[in-house]
């Protein structure tokens, strides 16, 4: 059993890691095998995020007198959390890829822009575009009228190029 200065220690770490998050993902876990908890952690690291299995009743002190507070509801039974930090849904869309070939991993809400999410809400942002996809699709938009400009300069080079030889 830990000692109260140590519960409080994984409190006060619980509530710093909260007030960083962009977005935090509670889930249950129950079922799900060491090795495949130790992909998700990883897949979830990679994402710029944190994976823990939690103590329900220290998670709940630390939401407590929160925005968060009302995640305190489904933290029963196994208790695993997510914490976002740089892009809130990288974490979330990793989390949704290995539930997609582990289906012990259930959602049960999250928290992201001052909303509580449900599920459902969760698997929408799942399937947003992330930080990386989003500044392809912004360099591609931009590149497209570049590349055409580029092209008419081009042409109209040649173009004078063509009459000055003509002349």
């Amino acid at each position: 059993m830990k000692s109260m200065s140590e519960k409080q220690a994984y409190v006060d770490e619980f509530k710093e890691k909260l007030s960083k998050a962009g977005v935090v993902v509670v889930t249950g876990c129950a079922g799900v095998t060491a090795n495949d908890m130790t992909a998700l952690r990883k897949a979830v690291r990679e994402s710029g995020a944190e994976f823990a299995v939690v103590k329900n009743t220290l998670l709940a002190r630390a939401l407590a007198d929160t925005p968060m507070e009302d995640l305190q509801k489904d933290m029963v039974g196994n208790t695993a959390i997510a914490f976002g930090y740089e892009d809130p849904i990288a974490p979330v869309k990793a989390m949704f890829e290995f539930a997609s070939k582990s289906p012990k991993l259930v959602f049960k809400s999250g928290f992201m822009d001052g909303e509580v999410l449900d599920p459902a809400k969760l698997e929408a942002i799942s399937k947003i575009p992330g930080k990386k996809e989003l500044y392809s699709m912004l360099a591609s938009a931009f590149q497209g009228p570049i590349r055409k400009f580029a092209c008419a300069i081009d042409a109209l080079r040649k173009k004078r190029e063509e009459e000055q030889a003509a002349a």
